[in-house]
């Protein structure tokens, strides 16, 4: 029997299928299209979403975005592996009409517009809200390392500056030397080779002496050459890396990424961040939030209490200074009275204050604590147990003054473990799906404003993908093409609230809910005065 043959390349057709014939019904590539098509370009902020009348005809931005959200969704990033897709991929030739921009466009479109890319992905989050997808009772925040555009041979620190400055000198003084030698012996066939070599050495010295300069005007402990906003972060145990730390908080109905945010630090400071930034995406902070240990920070916890937060961060294993020679009198043994503001130690001893607040250094930064300790220490027979300092000085306990906070997160984790639980399941799966699936493990672009652009839009094609699986290709199709202008304009008005600095959110918000009221209050020609907050009122705009 003979093998199946294709057709004849030559064979000349008189009516052509059409790039249509080639998608079909159930094609991904449709809901694409559909939420593309879906939004408002010039309100989204696009650059060239309004082109000129003069000049060269741009891209539209939407043309453009399809191209981006496409590749990202089949692990294709590069501008330059896009432009080739554009010519011989028929589903890109479909979507884009068979337009085929060139690498330096694709590439400028990415970088031009940042924010645009965020409000598109608070424009989605906003949309599935708006199908009852997202429950927003439990939410989960997490962060995970992604490479840099930096190696580690181009991040510097004052250790690693010094290092380079002794290795020149001592390479400046070893040819020195050579040279006094060859004068002594009236050899000098290598001068000229050698006092090259010298002034290379001197002019590389002069790189880093610049770099110094550069840590000492700035203040950072670091500083990276490729991408300056880059730095060197702790991985795992002692594995570091050039990276950018990516927070996500991700809701627990259908596990959707509800938040993005790009940072150059590690995770201790973020809770009470995205704890806040989550609060106005969801629109109240009617929730429990979840994080790891390395979230544990008193600071941040008391900031997201003063927000009406719940949190649940597991508490890191306390770490045991030799200064403690047995268990029995470990800091945990010594029991905290509120009422009066003292400790009772294992051996019936009053730990008291004098009130005073002290500045102690941590791996972190500086925190305030005060400070316990008792004058019965030097005659008590348990000193040896329960400190190695001298009995003079006795035993001193350190209270935070974020303890309280803490020591009701450490609680509330303990009683709700079942609920803990849920955060690795919720949390990591996006990571996991992303970095080890798709590969995206680095970041193309520099600069903390682009990643953060890029994490973004990389987190919009992750959510794209599992509302497919919730709703299905068709209904989702239907529901992008019924969204009414009323929902488009709405929700841009929330969009603009939240791309806003969140390090100053608190005023922002109630500045634009403010005059939203007062815009309210005109509107209805309200003649009566009514003492009347801000968020209480009827009107859409002011919730």
């Amino acid at each position: 029997m003979p093998h199946k043959k294709g057709a004849d390349l030559n064979q000349l057709l008189l009516l052509p299928p059409s790039l249509e014939d080639f998608i079909d019904a159930n094609n991904p590539v449709r809901v694409i299209k559909a939420f593309v098509e879906s939004l408002d370009f010039e309100k989204l902020r696009f650059e060239k979403a309004r082109s000129k009348e003069t000049g060269c005809r741009p891209y539209h931005p939407g043309d453009l975005l399809k191209l981006y959200m496409y590749g990202y969704m089949n692990r294709i990033r590069s501008s330059r592996k896009l432009e080739r897709e554009c010519t011989r991929n028929v589903e890109l030739m479909w979507l884009l009409k068979d337009l085929r921009p060139s690498a330096r466009t694709i590439a400028y479109f990415r970088s031009d517009n940042k924010k645009a890319l965020k409000l598109v992905f608070r424009q989605f989050i906003a949309m599935t809200n708006q199908w009852g997808l997202l429950e927003g009772k439990l939410l989960a925040t997490d962060g995970s390392k992604l490479q840099a555009v930096n190696s580690k041979k181009n991040n510097y620190n004052a250790k690693k500056i010094a290092l380079h400055f002794g290795r020149i000198d001592e390479k400046i003084q070893g040819y020195m030397d050579e040279l006094d030698k060859q004068d002594k012996e009236e050899k000098g066939n290598r001068k000229e080779e050698i006092e090259k070599t010298i002034k290379e050495l001197k002019e590389r010295r002069k790189k880093y002496e610049q770099l110094e300069k550069q840590l000492e005007s700035t203040g950072e402990d670091q500083v990276s050459t490729s991408d300056e906003e880059s730095r060197l972060i702790m991985i795992r145990g002692q594995i570091t890396e050039v990276a950018y730390n990516v927070q996500t908080t991700v809701d627990s109905k259908h596990y959707l990424v509800v938040d993005v945010k790009a940072v150059n630090t590690n995770d201790k400071k973020m809770a009470s961040v995205m704890g806040r930034r989550a609060k106005v995406i969801i629109g109240n902070g009617n929730f429990d939030y979840l994080l790891d240990k390395g979230y544990h920070d008193g600071e941040a916890i008391t900031i997201c209490e003063n927000h009406g937060l719940r949190t649940l961060i597991s508490q890191p294993a306390a770490s045991r200074s030799g200064e403690i020679p047995t268990p029995e009198y470990y800091n945990d043994k010594f029991i905290y009275e509120k009422t009066t503001d003292s400790y009772l130690c294992p051996a019936g001893q009053t730990l008291k204050s004098n009130g005073s607040l002290y500045k102690i250094k941590s791996w972190n930064g500086y925190s305030q604590v005060k400070q316990y300790k008792t004058g019965a220490c030097g005659k008590c027979a348990y000193h040896n147990k329960c400190t190695s300092s001298p009995k003079g000085r006795g035993r001193i306990i350190q209270r935070s003054i974020y303890q309280d906070a803490v020591e009701t997160n450490n609680a509330r984790v303990m009683q709700e473990r079942e609920k803990y639980r849920r955060r690795q399941e919720m949390v990591e799966h996006p990571f996991g799906m992303v970095k080890r699936q798709w590969g995206y493990d680095h970041v193309l672009l520099k600069g903390i404003d682009k990643v953060e652009a890029e994490s973004n839009l990389i987190f919009l094609c992750y959510d794209l993908r599992r509302v497919i699986k919730i709703l299905g290709i068709n209904v989702l199709i239907k529901r992008l093409q019924e969204i009414s202008l009323y929902f488009s304009k709405t929700g841009l008005k929330w969009l603009k609230m939240r791309v806003l600095n969140f390090l100053n959110q608190e005023n922002r918000i109630k500045k634009w809910i403010d005059w939203q009221s007062s815009n309210c209050l005109k509107r209805l020609n309200l003649k009566v005065k009514l003492n009347l907050k801000p968020n209480y009122c009827a009107d859409w705009r002011c919730v």
